[in-house]
């Protein structure tokens, strides 16, 4: 028999890939008003503007992912008191996994976006951490800036943001995501060899 693999894996979610994500699709159902499936949607927005999620996978399991996107693909947004979004910004819409798997996420959501030529991410963070959006708290704590507040529904929302203005910055906030450990440069299109290890080992990242 083959072993599992613990190894954590992040992988880019593909329409076909969606089932393999659970709960993803109350999410999708959430920021689209119901208007689509989750792999209606990702197969419009991945072929229309590109990745718009990743999820990370240990063994069989999937342990947290993230969805990211414009915000016209994403109409929900205009329901929250907490705009206008910039123009020019993506949004990210939810990050679930434990805290480690959140930032990993993160700075992978960073990379892509920022390759791709992106210079502002915001989101609808939730100050209770109400389902379907990122944690306020944890954006904050990641270095994103608090914007406006909003109530919706009885519960209180941050607008926050994050300006990808150069690659010296993004880098440095996505060290700070995940302490000492070393990550691939930002210009690199995929991370490089043992990256990973280095990731589960914080020890063999210090300098």
């Amino acid at each position: 028999m083959k072993p599992k693999s613990f190894v954590p894996a992040v992988a880019e979610i593909s329409a076909h890939r969606v089932v393999e994500v659970p709960d993803l699709e109350p999410v999708i159902s959430h920021w689209t008003e119901e208007a689509c499936s989750a792999g209606e949607w990702f197969r419009e927005v991945n072929t229309g503007w590109g990745t718009a999620g990743f999820a990370v996978r240990q063994g069989e399991e999937t342990v947290g992912f993230v969805v990211y996107g414009p915000a016209g693909r994403l109409p929900r947004a205009d329901a929250y008191p907490v705009g206008p979004l910039g123009e020019d910004s993506v949004l990210l819409a939810c990050v679930v996994g434990d805290m480690r798997t959140r930032r990993r996420l993160l700075v992978r959501m960073l990379r892509d976006l920022k390759h791709r030529g992106v210079a502002r991410v915001e989101a609808i963070a939730s100050d209770r951490e109400a389902p379907y959006h990122a944690p306020t708290g944890f954006l904050l704590e990641s270095g994103w800036k608090p914007v406006r507040r909003g109530w919706h529904r009885g519960s209180p929302y941050t607008l926050a943001r994050t300006d990808l203005g150069s690659s010296v910055e993004v880098g440095e906030l996505a060290r700070g995501l995940l302490g000492k450990v070393k990550l691939p440069h930002l210009k690199a299109p995929n991370p490089a060899p043992g990256i990973l290890a280095r990731a589960r080992d914080p020890q063999k990242g210090h300098t």
